[in-house]
């Protein structure tokens, strides 16, 4: 139960401590053959921009903000932009907790995603492999869209050039499918640890979402449940960042509650993305959000409304996600799927 997670959290981060957390628009054509599809083709275009007076805004307040030792600079009382909400941090837009200390424990992992929607876990996947999936992104930035600063930067930096926009590159299997990436995405690690969860050999969807984002903006809110509907039994999202990452670059954002809500049914029109009793909820809901490294990883509930917050940096935010289901609810109809097995240990 409740108790019992909260119980072995507390345990386990005193005998460990506490590690210190340290959308798309269509891309242009590229200059080789080979462009990603159409993001209106793919999936629904979230990513809005914010205006230069806005970003002025958020400047000043991370000038004004002062220095503490115990929290980070977006946690000191800034208002933040959630998708299409702004929320001041320390009131309704609170850090994500650790939960960490729940690896190993498949049966309170799931029960802790089944609780509160999501989970993060820190330093799952190895960061070398991260960055490594992070270069393959950012070389195509590079070499076909002629969007990264490399007069004034190391390309590895991935500095946005100019006032350049990011784009969704989901389906584009030169990046998505590429071996360094794969590596990442369909990790070993991963594997097992959805194994462990299902109990029982996992699936992962055979496309991958790719989202680049640059100054200004953000990923409106929505739930990936009503674009999955058809199979959304046991389905899990996993997000993990290609890069050392706070909410001011623009990280993922998970609201409170909200897989929990009425109107997930798989009778509702499918182009709709958030539940109708969402505008409600939404009134009073808690946001939560985090800093990010190289390797760790959020898992969510395929309902669970999410968004991104704000990139006011001029750093390119990028960051891959996938889908995640027990073979056995597939019923040995595994389209879209790839079956992993036998176990990988």
């Amino acid at each position: 139960d409740d108790r019992e997670i909260s119980f072995r959290l507390r345990t386990r981060q005193r005998r460990r401590g506490r590690r210190k957390d340290c959308i798309m628009e269509s891309p242009p054509e590229p200059s080789k053959e080979g462009a990603p599809p159409s993001s209106k083709e793919n999936e629904p275009n979230h990513l809005t921009s914010e205006t230069d007076n806005e970003m002025e805004k958020v400047e000043e307040q991370e000038k004004e903000g002062g220095e503490r030792e115990d929290t980070e600079a977006w946690e000191r009382g800034l208002t933040i932009r959630v998708g299409n909400f702004k929320l001041k941090s320390g009131e309704r837009l609170l850090k994500i907790p650790d939960s960490s200390a729940l690896l190993g424990e498949p049966d309170l992992l799931k029960k802790a995603i089944q609780r509160d929607g999501y989970v993060l876990l820190r330093g799952v996947l190895d960061p070398k492999k991260v960055f490594g999936a992070r270069q393959v992104v950012v070389n195509a930035l590079d070499q076909e869209w002629k969007v990264v600063d490399t007069k004034a930067h190391d390309v590895k930096e991935a500095k946005i050039r100019g006032t350049s926009k990011g784009f969704l590159l989901t389906g584009y299997r030169p990046i998505t499918h590429h071996k360094d990436v794969l590596s990442v995405l369909e990790n070993s690690k991963l594997v097992n640890l959805f194994e462990d969860m299902f109990k029982g050999t996992a699936t992962t969807f055979h496309n991958k979402w790719v989202r680049v984002q640059s100054t200004g903006q953000f990923t409106d809110e929505h739930s990936d449940f009503y674009r999955f509907a058809h199979c959304s039994e046991d389905l899990y999202v996993c997000w993990i960042p290609l890069g050392d990452y706070t909410p001011l670059h623009g990280t993922l954002a998970v609201c409170d509650g909200s897989h929990k809500l009425p109107g997930y049914d798989k009778s509702v029109d499918l182009k709709s993305e958030l539940p109708e009793d969402f505008e409600i909820h939404q009134k009073d809901a808690v946001w939560r959000t985090s800093s990010f490294k190289a390797g760790d990883i959020l898992i969510m509930d395929i309902r669970t409304i999410h968004a991104s917050t704000q990139n006011t940096t001029q750093e390119f935010r990028i960051s891959m996600d996938t889908r995640w289901q027990p073979a056995k609810v597939q019923k040995g109809n595994h389209l879209g799927f790839k079956v992993f097995s036998p176990v990988q240990k």
